[in-house]
């Protein structure tokens, strides 16, 4: 069941506010919709966040001529549901993506997700049949969660996932527990001055799945800046064939 209640987004100015009902979650977030045939770029936000704080991403999309879909998960702002850190990533970003591919204007999806953002695209991601991803790209985000607990600078971290996460979902959670299964194009990106997430959690996943490709920014913290995300999305562009 849908609670009636959800904590309503601002609104951003050339944005589309979006309601995705998918059964058990409401799911809110934004679009930025061109008028012609593009990639169409999903965004997910990182931890303590929500849809909106990946607007200024979604407009350098746009400025691209590419569309961007923003969401915030389940249990952060604009959407139902409990956070769960990736035990409904895969259902409810599968759900997302199925209906961005029903969009007439939307040609194949690309998935950009920052920290824990990432986390879930890559979970996401290793359910998605080849092909059916243009590319993913993963910034700032762990990769496995028992080496992220014990490396992590921020003690707020440890508390949280001591609180959320289920037995089995230090494993099951770990997107380098299915890194086999990543079949899509993929740009992991790490900062060298990130304490939150090492970036030894990113190289890891790069080295470990199939097609992925590795770009490390030394001066880069965990919150890429502006001229971070140009580079992202510029390398993303080649690494993808956009």
């Amino acid at each position: 069941m849908v609670p009636t209640r959800v904590n309503r987004l601002p609104d951003i100015a050339g944005a589309l506010r979006i309601t995705l009902d998918l059964d058990e979650v409401e799911l809110g977030g934004y679009a930025w919709w061109g008028e012609s045939r593009a990639p169409a770029f999903l965004l997910l936000h990182g931890w303590g966040e929500d849809a909106s704080t990946m607007a200024p991403v979604a407009q350098r999309v746009r400025s691209r001529a590419w569309h961007a879909v923003s969401i915030s998960m389940r249990g952060w702002r604009g959407s139902s549901g409990a956070d769960d850190y990736g035990l409904s990533a895969a259902r409810d970003i599968g759900a997302v993506l199925a209906w961005m591919r029903r969009q007439p204007l939307a040609s194949s999806p690309v998935l950009v997700g920052f920290s824990m953002g990432g986390l879930m695209a890559s979970l996401a991601a290793a359910e998605q049949e080849p092909g059916e991803l243009a590319g993913i790209t993963v910034v700032s985000a762990p990769s496995e969660l028992t080496s992220f607990y014990r490396d992590t600078a921020f003690g707020g971290v440890r508390r949280y996932l001591d609180a959320t996460l289920q037995p089995a979902q230090w494993r099951e959670s770990s997107p380098l527990t299915h890194s086999s299964r990543l079949v899509h194009p993929m740009v992991v990106v790490t900062g060298g001055q990130d304490v939150m997430t090492p970036p030894e959690q990113g190289l890891r996943l790069a080295e470990s799945a199939p097609n992925a490709r590795h770009i490390h920014r030394d001066l880069m913290g965990h919150h890429p800046s502006e001229q971070d995300w140009e580079h992202i999305l510029t390398e993303s562009a080649r690494t993808f064939g956009l």
